[in-house]
């Protein structure tokens, strides 16, 4: 049995496998647009590993090529087409879309037909380059294919196609940090967990020996689940690696980010801390909302103040300026001192945040209670209360001390089992909830009460307190 044949259709540019033997590979069918596929079989060899084929003629960069149009096409399924199509090719790869486009090489979205899947591709602007351009350029893939870091987009593959150099990446669906940063609410928190993100990938990268040399938010990408991956590797250099493709006093990289010693063209100075730098002009950016007034000069950086710059955390404050200090002896020795720093730093603020919030759940709580208390008494109260004696004999009144001695009532108290005349001293010291208001002794003691110590010598009171009606 031969070996299935893959193959990415030239009108709709759909990725196809065909199976069967070279006789019976005369034409093949689109199974989705019905298109023809010319497979003869001298295009195949059964004894070795399968060969992708294109039916897209390669173009030259940077002019592109629509995808092909089968006859019978309707405009509307030709359009269909060309929105799911390619704008040209190179080599295997079908190009969709320019992500971007830079002074040495232009971004591509591509599908990969060998993978069926779709990359992000980077090809050398310059046709035909020569050695030592070429080199430079894979310099990058080799660097960056020797990592393997969440927060570092992968490479997948590279090569030399029709006088292009090329380098396929993994593809990140996501947009710059300088977009991010100006669409998103960034607070303290979460600059410092991209920013230690982004310390923990340069660590990785310094351990296996490749500093970056270009950090700066065009190239971080924020993907979509809010974690950002380090990309372009372009000015890598492998400490491993003498070259001298970058010669000392050269000055590479861009000036806003850059570390002083690189922007003075120390590039044999370059270290761990001149990427640490950058990203700390990054942090500070992120933080303030601009970056430092005098990024790469030879005097201190002098921070403006105000609002947003009061609001921001001291110990964060003071991490940001140790990664931007113009004296590398005076910045964080490594990355991953910078990543340790901010671990700490998030750690300590999530304790206070939690104890914030145990404070607030606390005062939510004593405030549910005072309110709770404050409906409840009432109730309370009102139980212990009674209508006009004259309505209910044994009711319970609240504040008629004062009628009582006019009607002569006797005043009894919830608290003890005595009753006293109105003008009683006891009576006197009753809060208004706890009286309760008896029309005659009788009444009161039917209720359980006695006279009170005054009560038979009339202290207090020169009438007479016992009613018979």
């Amino acid at each position: 049995m031969n070996p299935s044949v893959r193959v990415v259709c030239g009108s709709c540019l759909r990725s196809l496998e065909f199976s069967g033997s070279s006789e019976e590979r005369g034409v093949g069918l689109c199974p989705h647009c019905g298109s023809v596929i010319p497979m003869d079989s001298s295009q195949f060899d059964a004894t070795s590993e399968p060969e992708i084929r294109n039916s897209v003629t390669p173009t030259s960069l940077p002019e592109v090529q629509s995808a092909p149009r089968r006859m019978g096409a309707t405009s509307a399924e030709w359009v269909t087409n060309w929105a799911r199509g390619s704008i040209g090719s190179l080599g295997r790869f079908q190009l969709r879309e320019r992500l971007g486009d830079g002074g040495f090489g232009e971004v591509y979205r591509a599908f990969d037909p060998r993978l069926d899947r779709d990359v992000a591709i980077k090809i050398l602007k310059l046709a035909e380059p020569d050695e030592r351009v070429m080199e430079r350029f894979f310099r990058e893939a080799r660097a960056a294919a020797r990592l393997d870091h969440p927060n570092i987009v992968a490479v997948h593959d590279s090569g030399f196609d029709v006088g292009r150099c090329w380098v396929a990446y993994q593809l990140v669906t996501g947009r710059p940090l300088w977009w991010y940063r100006d669409h998103h609410r960034m607070d303290a928190p979460t600059v410092a967990r991209v920013i230690r993100a982004l310390a923990d990938a340069l660590d990785h990268s310094h351990h296996m020996g490749v500093l970056h040399r270009d950090i700066k938010p065009a190239n971080v990408l924020i993907d979509d689940q809010g974690s950002p991956r380090l990309i372009d590797f372009g000015l890598a250099r492998r400490s491993d690696f003498e070259s001298d493709l970058t010669r000392e006093g050269a000055i590479v990289g861009t000036p806003a980010y850059m570390s002083p010693e690189q922007a003075l063209g120390h590039s044999r100075l370059v270290d761990e801390r001149s990427d640490v730098y950058s990203l700390g002009v990054i942090f500070y950016e992120l933080l303030n909302g601009r970056r430092p007034d005098e990024p790469g000069s030879s005097a201190p950086a002098k921070p403006r103040r105000d609002a947003r710059t009061d609001a921001i955390p001291a110990k964060l404050r003071r991490i940001c300026a140790t990664a931007i200090a113009v004296d590398p002896s005076q910045r964080h020795p490594t990355a991953r001192k910078l990543a340790d720093e901010l671990d700490a730093w998030l750690l300590t603020s999530q304790h206070r945040r939690m104890r914030a919030g145990s404070l607030v759940a606390a005062s939510i709580a004593v405030a549910l209670v005072v309110c709770l208390a404050g409906v409840a008494w009432p109730l309370f109260a009102r139980r212990h209360q009674t209508a006009e004696p004259d309505q209910a004999p044994m009711g319970r009144v609240r504040g008629l001390t004062a009628e009582a001695e006019r009607k002569g009532w006797l005043v009894g108290s919830y608290n003890s089992k005595v009753y006293h005349r109105p003008d009683c001293v006891h009576v006197k010291l009753m809060a208004d909830h706890n009286q309760r208001m008896y029309k005659s002794a009788a009444e009161a003691a039917a209720d359980g009460r006695a006279p009170c110590e005054y009560f038979d010598s009339g202290r207090g009171n020169s009438r007479t307190t016992e009613r018979g009606d």
